[in-house]
């Protein structure tokens, strides 16, 4: 659970994201294009160590030459970079398949919605529907700023 005070710190947090987002966000989406492409050279220069640091071991342990090295070498990631992408394809099928039952439960309901929202659209008086309208429009414009 989470204390008074942390929450007003973590609202007030949210709320500093919020208004950035919305007055600077070609800073803040470049600053989230630097931090992934900071977080894609950390990985490389990881493998490129692990690399490294396999073809001295296998090279010193086994005595060979260089492209008996790079073969066992490139064996050897294939193998430790294998069995996270199949577990990664099983746990992806599991969760493609409860999508789909999610998918069909949905278009069951979906006529249901569809009813609500109509009635709920012809129950407003015309100023509610304008209101709707402009917050929607209002709420386009500034997801505009997104794509610029």
């Amino acid at each position: 659970m989470i204390i008074t005070s942390n929450r007003k710190i973590l609202y007030g947090l949210v709320l500093i994201g919020i208004v950035a987002m919305i007055t600077m966000p070609d800073v803040i989406i470049g600053l989230l294009f630097e931090l992934a492409h900071l977080f894609f050279e950390v990985v490389f220069i990881s493998f490129e160590w692990l690399e490294t640091l396999l073809d001295h071991i296998v090279e010193h342990l086994l005595h060979t030459e260089l492209h008996e090295t790079q073969t066992i070498v490139f064996y050897l990631l294939l193998g430790i970079f294998a069995y996270p992408f199949y577990y990664l394809s099983k746990r992806l099928l599991r969760l493609f398949f409860r999508l789909k039952e999610a998918l069909h439960a949905f278009n069951e309901k979906w006529p249901l919605y569809k009813a609500k929202a109509r009635f709920y659209w012809q129950d407003l008086s015309l100023i509610e529907k304008i209101k709707v309208l402009v917050f929607t429009l209002g709420a386009i414009y500034l997801a505009s700023f997104l794509v610029m």
